[in-house]
């Protein structure tokens, strides 16, 4: 379905609103709407659109989906990893830095800190030059939050001190960082201090109805307590804290508050009642392939089971308990096998690019001189190609003030401006003005104009053919017949123009390409045919257009290469709408100003990307 540009614009508001809002969802995920569905259309949409900023935030989104609400970490980190790209490919380094934060929570949330530092520090990179705000926060959380994992408990204060923000103390990413700082504090065994930040933590967490934070507060207050030796109260903030995540299918936090009950039921000999909890803790460690934490598992049971004179079952423990271990050390063996594969692969590839350089470098000399060759050519051929575009004197002579703003993609133009002065009766002058785009650039395009300039010729010279229309109409034929016989499309757009600037007369045929008059501040765009000269669905005579001009007229020919060009903030094409608005608003500067204004306006657009046309825009101030 075809959308107007406020359509489209509406529409990218509307994902935007969608993606924002799920994203704010990992600080407070209580919502009264679907945040799957609502992230389902945003993506959907952006591809419908081609909105490639909407689709990266909704993959980001689908990742977190996929982990939290799915506990699916290979399709989480599928999307989060496209996230990743988009979002280089689109130079969006704020949204690149929070993806690679969100991929380091997840890594850490599944057993794999030293991979979840790389990625925190890749996405902190962008915060530290940046001021305050909850994602800085949440970037300070998650680094901090892996040093701790790895016991690394000065790098993890640093963190989250950098976190703590007085202006965004209702933050639930700041709250985190209160608890982040109370389990560093507990470690140092400074119990009081640890306490009062983890309560100030579970305040605002409680304030902003943050589930997934305030499990996690109630989790760590109860392992100060545990620390503390107040067994009642860490089994009650415990409990508390797995009752909201069994609520809330939070299963990996599931698991770990299930194994941190059972711990402190371990700690006390408490063994039947620890029992049970690490029962249930097995089958998620399984599911979420947490192998640590189902390592944990299997030894503690088998050593409940050894206390309790249950060996059977304590041998059967300890026999999968080995099997984990041996799966895990069989992985490291693997992942050792294959870095040392790598490394003597990498010796193999860099002896074989030693000697791929040296060929390379004779084959490069060749090359060199073959290309050097070849650009002398081209260069030849773009001198002979300048001979048969209209001279600047005669331009001078028949258009009076006027500009020509040409340039080819590459040395040579498919886009060509050619004229002819023809002598009709006695002290009567012709003067026609032909701006075309031939089929093609470069070198194939130069040919097709050359060829197309010779019939241009040919109608009006040697078949004396006087009117515009009637000119396109033989040049049509003539291609037809030379190089269409077999359905070939080639030829050009264009606009032929008999211009008579005294009498104030402009007579012409177009072919696809619209000539524009702006008079008085307003802009007519003159009417055209939209077919080729050449091969086409349409056999229809070309028509003639007589506009009578008046002084202070400002009189417009151009190619599809300026409204077609690539470029802007979104890598857009600059299109005829924005290319006339330009010409309207530069129409009564100076002529050589209006051609360096769209040379500028040109460039800034394209910026660093490839030019993908020819361009050629010429305009007559009456």
């Amino acid at each position: 379905m075809s959308r107007t540009e406020t359509e489209i614009a509406l529409l990218k508001k509307e994902i935007d609103d969608a993606n924002i809002r799920v994203w704010n969802l990992r600080a407070a995920p209580k919502t009264g709407h679907n945040p799957e569905e609502l992230i389902a259309n945003a993506y959907k949409n952006s591809l419908e659109i081609s909105y490639r900023f909407g689709e990266a935030q909704s993959l980001l989104n689908l990742g977190m989906g996929a982990f939290i609400i799915h506990h699916d970490y290979p399709l989480s980190d599928k999307y989060l990893t496209e996230a990743i790209q988009i979002f280089q490919e689109i130079q969006n380094q704020k949204w690149e830095a929070n993806a690679f934060l969100t991929q380091a929570i997840i890594k850490n949330s599944t057993g794999n800190p030293e991979s979840a530092l790389y990625l925190g520090l890749r996405g902190m990179e962008f915060y530290y030059a940046q001021q305050k705000d909850q994602d800085y926060t949440m970037a300070c959380y998650v680094v901090g939050t892996i040093y701790k994992d790895l016991q690394k408990p000065d790098d993890a204060e640093r963190f989250f001190r950098l976190g703590i923000s007085t202006d965004l103390d209702y933050n639930s990413w700041n709250a985190r960082v209160y608890t982040g700082l109370s389990n560093i504090l507990s470690s140092r065994e400074e119990f009081e201090e640890a306490l009062k930040m983890g309560q100030k933590g579970l305040e605002l967490l409680r304030y902003e109805d943050n589930q997934i934070g305030v499990s996690r507060a109630l989790n760590d207050l109860g392992a100060i307590y545990q620390r503390l030796k107040q067994y009642d109260k860490a089994l009650e903030y415990i409990s508390e804290a797995l009752k909201i995540r069994k609520e809330n299918n939070f299963k990996h936090f599931v698991l770990g508050s299930l194994l941190d009950i059972a711990g402190i039921y371990f700690e006390k000999e408490e063994y039947d009642k620890a029992l049970p909890y690490y029962l249930e803790a097995e089958p998620l460690a399984i599911s979420t392939n947490h192998s640590g934490r189902l390592a944990v598992v299997y030894r503690r049971v088998a050593e409940i089971y050894k206390k309790t004179g249950n060996l059977n079952e304590s041998v059967a423990a300890f026999e999968k308990l080995i099997e984990v271990i041996n799966v895990r050390n069989q992985q490291d063996k693997e992942a050792k096998i294959s870095q040392s594969e790598s490394k003597l692969l990498k010796e193999k590839e860099d002896e074989i690019e030693r000697l791929r350089n040296v060929e390379l470098k004779h084959a490069y000399d060749l090359i060199a001189e073959k290309n050097k060759e070849i650009t002398d050519s081209i260069h030849y051929a773009n001198r002979i190609q300048k001979t048969i575009l209209a001279p600047e004197p005669e331009l001078e002579k028949f258009l009076g003030t006027h500009f020509v703003f040409f340039q080819p993609k590459d040395i040579v133009s498919g886009d060509f401006y050619w004229s002819i002065v023809m002598d009709r009766e006695e002290n009567h002058r012709d003067f026609y003005l032909a701006v075309c785009d031939s089929t093609g650039h470069g070198v194939p395009g130069a040919f097709m104009s050359l060829l197309n300039t010779n019939y241009l010729n040919e109608a009006i010279y040697e078949k004396q053919i006087a009117e515009p229309h009637l000119v396109f109409n033989y040049v049509r034929q003539r291609l037809i017949e030379s190089i269409s016989k077999e359905g070939q499309k080639d030829g050009f757009d264009g606009i032929l123009a008999r211009i008579d600037v005294n009498a104030k007369t402009l007579h012409y045929a177009a072919a696809n390409n619209t000539p524009v008059l702006i008079r008085d501040g307003k802009i007519m765009e003159l009417p055209a045919d939209k077919m080729p000269v050449g091969y086409g669905e349409k056999k229809d005579s070309f028509n003639l257009h007589e506009i009578v001009l008046q002084k202070g007229d400002a009189l417009y020919f151009y190619t599809d290469g300026y409204a077609d060009q690539f470029g802007g903030p979104n890598g857009k094409k600059f299109k005829y709408r924005q290319l006339n608005e330009l010409l309207t608003a530069i129409a009564k500067s100076p002529v050589q100003e209006q051609a360096e204004k769209l040379r500028t306006v040109f460039d800034a657009w394209k910026g660093s990307l490839e030019q993908v046309d020819d361009v050629c825009v010429i305009g007559v101030r009456l």
